[in-house]
């Protein structure tokens, strides 16, 4: 069982360590300072540190050698990495070196036990470990070293097959490579840069969360720019990096969606540019609320974040707000006016914007945004007015009493929906029936 493990994560910050055992997600974009963060707090925990950079072409034919000898090759190795952390790592020949010469090893130890008469208990070494969860992950397939050389055996066809090394795919390669990493590791902290390069989404998920069992004496932390899979990682805790500053914990309140927390951390590293961050609704490189706003404002402290509907830039807003979730960064939205009753507008958190029309594409429809856009296009004043004049026209040529009475109706039915839950929200649930009924009646009908 993993104990408490504090964990440092930035000498002389307000967070110098955390506490737990659950696992620690940084995020952040290109540039932020992740990986440099990485290598220092492998430094201040000694922990393991597992590169993005990786070469991990398995070599043809791992020579053998004493257990001994391959630990201090592969700890020379590592060493000599964390001062040129810039580097591809080329510790793979040393690590299958070492995990084949302690299987070895403990093959001896059993046999001479055996023929001693002690009846001796078969050791699991990190070698049978690596190749059942590589099973594990990879189903109908197996790894398997003859002559010290690897194999895959694959039983997914009619017929059995096998394939070298050299005809692995790269999810192989790695999968193997970060499984032996894990595996070996001697620190209690195992830190893993990019743990999602050349896995298919849902494997990266299943494959550390598999490793994270295997190795449930070990506190993890991921450098990614995947949300998804930061996601995935069960109560993690999420640090944010930014250059020139400290690396900020967030603290998101509890029962919040995952796509919701995805457009959280997702704005936050955004932050690394901005001083604003713009919620708004839309899908990301879909949304004309996205790319009018970003005209619009078009600075370098703005980032301009759709993340889906009206409510959900409501909650990003509040969330954002609420948990502090980066010092220093403002969060607003900006939504539609849709069929909302005024009621309901008057109670939406600070920091909400609400636009006078009810689309965002109304707005082309304000005469002074249009005769703006005019003028940017180079139409002459006299020209701007016909035009203004002949939109109107058949605007209002298009508006039948029929629609004007559906937008009524949609009016009305958006507030009657606000004042019933409002009126309900405030009910005591009562068990007697008869006055749980009675209780509703009265919310939604007061006498007065």
């Amino acid at each position: 069982m993993l104990l408490d493990i504090p964990i440092l994560i930035a000498k002389g910050s307000d967070h110098d360590s955390l506490s737990g055992n659950n696992p620690i997600v940084i995020v952040g974009p290109n540039g932020s300072g992740k990986t440099r963060h990485a290598i220092n707090m492998a430094a201040w925990n000694d922990a393991s540190h597992i590169g993005a950079v990786r070469n991990i072409e398995l070599p043809t034919d791992v020579g053998m050698m004493s257990g001994e000898r391959a630990r201090i090759q592969l700890s020379a190795t590592l060493t000599n990495r964390r001062s040129r952390w810039w580097q591809i790592s080329n510790e793979i020949d040393q690590l299958f070196g070492k995990l084949l010469a302690d299987n070895s090893e403990a093959a001896v130890k059993y046999r001479d036990g055996h023929y001693a008469g002690s009846d001796p208990e078969l050791e699991t070494t990190n070698l049978m470990k690596l190749q059942d969860s590589w099973k594990s992950m990879f189903p109908g397939r197996s790894i398997e070293f003859r002559g010290n050389q690897p194999f895959v055996v694959s039983k997914n066809g009619p017929e059995a097959a096998e394939y070298s090394d050299q005809q692995m795919s790269d999810g192989e390669r790695v999968g193997l490579y970060l499984a032996g990493r894990v595996l070996d590791a001697s620190s209690s902290v195992i830190i893993v840069d990019e743990p999602e390069v050349h896995f298919h989404s849902r494997l990266a998920a299943r494959f550390w969360t598999e490793l994270e069992s295997l190795r449930s004496d070990c506190r993890f932390v991921y450098l990614t720019h995947d949300l998804p899979f930061a996601l995935s990682r069960r109560d993690a805790t999420f640090i944010v990096v930014m250059p020139n500053s400290q690396p900020q914990v967030v603290e998101l309140k509890d029962g919040l969606p995952s796509d919701l927390i995805e457009a959280l951390l997702g704005a936050a590293s955004f932050s690394i540019h901005a001083r604003r961050i713009v919620f708004c609704e839309g899908q990301e490189g879909k949304s004309i609320d996205q790319a009018l706003y970003s005209a619009w404002f078009s600075d370098d402290d703005t980032a301009v974040v759709p993340v889906g509907s009206s409510s959900q830039v409501t909650a990003c807003v509040d969330a954002f707000r609420q948990s502090k979730l980066v010092a220093g960064v403002e969060a607003i939205g900006i939504i539609d006016r849709d069929y909302w009753p005024d009621k309901y507008l008057e109670s939406l958190p600070e920091g909400m914007f609400v636009l006078p029309v009810h689309e965002v594409e109304n707005l082309y429809c304000i005469e002074e945004v249009f005769k703006a856009v005019a003028t940017y296009l180079g139409k002459d004043h006299d020209l701007t007015n016909k035009l203004l004049a002949d939109f109107k026209r058949d605007a209002i040529g298009k508006f039948s009493d029929g629609l004007f009475a559906k937008q009524v109706s949609q009016r009305f039915k958006m507030a009657i929906e606000h004042y019933k839950n409002v009126a309900l929200n405030k009910v005591t649930v009562d068990p007697d029936r008869n006055t749980n009924k009675l209780n509703h009646l009265a919310a939604l009908i007061p006498e007065n």
